[in-house]
């Protein structure tokens, strides 16, 4: 799925500067006196030699002298590296913090695009290293602020070290600079050629990484043993990592194979500094002198080398983060394109009408509804039955508008769905899917869906509703328990049919005008299932409500049944009148009712 996001108009980091000059100054003051501390400590490794060498030479050299130069040395150059240290551990948490206030930002974003981006893989291969832009320190936004943290001691050492070895032998220079020049390019051409395999990557990493969590998921230990999965699953890991490392194998050919000339000029630079030195030596320069030029030549090239790597590190980070950037700045929510947006009311009854309605998914060739139309009046409780796949819980993503029908309309109360605003719209549903996902709240806060201002009676009202309030009354914390031991290691686990009946909680307090269950009572047991029935008129009283199941023994108590299969809207009426009618429900209902217990009805 293409996301189509323009270019940033702000050069990438540019971005990265302002973003840390707005949000912290105090970096660029750390940085200065990082730099002052820092650009001392070479020069005592390169004059050190010098200075010994050349008191070893001297006419009355002693211990105790060698001793007092290496004490001064060091003691010097130790406090220079404590100051080093220190301000780089200081504004290291600083730096993270930037990182991590874009990390906010992605959630933000991921949270508002689109839905039908939520269910494309392609979506998530395209983006993948955009979204790894955050996720670690030494990576994507947070390590190209490390590197820079570290250019101007750097640039200033570089410089220093290149005019001080030029004005001996400017030979060795020329070297010394084409060995990086070649090495940055190679560097640069390796990463480009990385970047544009970064789907292929992606992918590769995407797959071999489900396994590896599926196999150390604790939720699939009874699968995995029960029904012997556990060769299944190694050898699709295994498959996959393979996969994984031919891509990853073909970039590390090109990359040794352009190395080559990195090698080649890197003997040409060590052959030209030690042939001039020992030229300039046997000219009559001192061998403390060669010992003080050859530190400088090493640092200069440590340093030189360290320059180069961290500006091609950037430079190779800063596509991930310019994609990062497109990301967040790209319009990926149809929402912002509509203007004069209807806002709803949730206290009004909800019509609803499907009207020549088709759809299929994104990137794929099948349509699931084509040209269908229904009509749900208000207050009306529907029941959709159809056999698995017929696009159950599709109707109910188009019509809270999850996704975006291809074709017709959608109506509510006479308004077309695209013109209500979002966020109003989904204020007016309260849903229950099939696949209840918990979140590490409090069990009041996830009902409420809410961290404050939570109505604590309404909140015991929908327990006792949906049969949990003595459960969670039980707890020690009660409501105010927290959910899952992902945070908390005493968190309240609960189990498939428990779940459920929570998420039917959420929805009833929630209030919305139409209230949609798609197949909410899957993981509950008969009796449990039978008293969620019973009650489901008050559950729904005043509402419009949608009931999605393909049990058709549950949907007897709605006023009317729409059963749909691949051509669409098959029968539509009460349960009497298509029993009466003897066609396809009648014929799923009669054979579903076979596998109840004796006694003719199959409720």
């Amino acid at each position: 799925m293409q996301t189509h996001i323009e270019k940033p108009k702000d050069h990438t980091l540019i971005r990265l500067i302002k973003k840390a000059l707005s949000d912290d100054k105090l970096i660029f003051f750390l940085l200065a006196l990082y730099t002052v501390a820092a650009v001392g400590i070479p020069l005592f490794g390169v004059l050190l030699p010098k200075v010994i060498i050349g008191y070893l030479i001297s006419d009355n050299p002693t211990v105790t002298g060698i001793t007092y130069i290496s004490i001064g040395f060091f003691s010097v150059g130790g406090t220079f590296y404590f100051f080093k240290t220190f301000l780089d551990r200081f504004a290291y948490p600083r730096i993270t913090a930037l990182r991590i206030d874009l990390v906010r930002a992605l959630a933000v974003k991921l949270m508002s695009v689109d839905y039908k981006y939520m269910e494309s893989a392609t979506f998530y291969e395209e983006n993948e290293k955009a979204f790894n832009a955050t996720n670690g320190n030494s990576n994507g936004v947070e390590g190209i602020y490390h590197k820079l943290f570290e250019i101007p001691r750097l640039v200033i050492i570089v410089l220093g070290m290149s005019i001080f070895i030029g004005m001996k032998s400017v030979v060795i220079l020329i070297a010394i600079f084409i060995h990086l020049g070649v090495s940055a390019l190679v560097s640069v051409k390796v990463q480009k050629y990385t970047y544009s395999k970064k789907e292929i990557l992606a992918k590769g990493q995407r797959r071999s990484n489900y396994f590896a969590r599926t196999s150390k998921d604790f939720s699939y230990g009874k699968d995995i043993r029960l029904y012997s999965l556990k060769h299944r699953i190694t050898e699709n890991l295994k498959k996959e990592v393979e996969g994984y490392i031919n891509s990853f194998r073909i970039i590390k050919n090109k990359e040794f194979a352009l190395g080559l000339l990195s090698v080649a000029t890197l003997l040409v630079s060590d052959a030209a500094t030690y042939g001039m030195l020992t030229l300039l030596t046997v000219k009559g320069m001192s061998i403390a002198d060669f010992s003080m030029y050859l530190a400088a030549v090493t640092s200069l090239n440590a340093h030189s080398s360290e320059f180069t790597g961290n500006i091609t590190f950037i430079m190779n980070e800063l596509m991930y983060v310019r994609d990062l950037y497109r990301f967040l700045d790209g319009d990926l929510s149809e929402e912002s394109k509509t203007r004069n947006k209807v806002t709803a009311d949730i206290n009004t009854p909800m019509e609803i009408e499907f009207d020549n309605i088709t759809f299929r998914y994104p990137g794929t060739d099948k349509n699931i509804f084509e040209s269908f139309s229904l009509k749900i009046p208000a207050g009306q409780k529907l029941a959709v039955v159809g056999i698995n796949g017929a696009g159950k819980t599709t109707l109910v993503k188009l019509l809270t508008r999850l996704f975006k029908a291809d074709s017709g309309r959608i109506l509510i109360n006479g308004t077309d769905i695209n013109e209500y605003d979002r966020n109003s719209l989904y204020k007016m549903f309260a849903v229950v899917f099939q696949e209840v996902n918990i979140i590490a709240f409090t069990v009041a806060q996830y009902i409420a869906c809410s961290l404050e201002d939570i109505d604590e009676e309404k909140v015991d009202g929908v327990l006792k509703q949906v049969g949990l309030y003595d459960k969670i009354s039980s707890l020690k914390e009660g409501k105010n328990t927290l959910m899952l031991k992902i945070i908390d290691e005493n968190g309240l686990v609960l189990s498939g049919g428990e779940s459920q009946k929570l998420a039917i909680a959420r929805a009833l307090y929630k209030e919305g005008s139409c209230v949609i269950m798609d197949e909410p009572t899957s993981a509950l047991d008969a009796l449990a299932e039978a008293e969620i029935y019973s009650e489901f008129d008050e559950l729904t009283r005043g509402k419009t409500a949608i009931y999605i199941s393909h049990r058709l023994a549950s949907t007897k108590f709605c006023d009317k049944i729409a059963l749909i299969n691949e051509t669409g809207l098959c029968e539509y009426g009460s349960h009497d009148e298509l029993m009466e009618k003897g066609g396809v429900y009648y014929d799923m209902f009669t054979t579903q009712g076979k596998y109840y217990n004796d006694g003719g009805d199959a409720a």
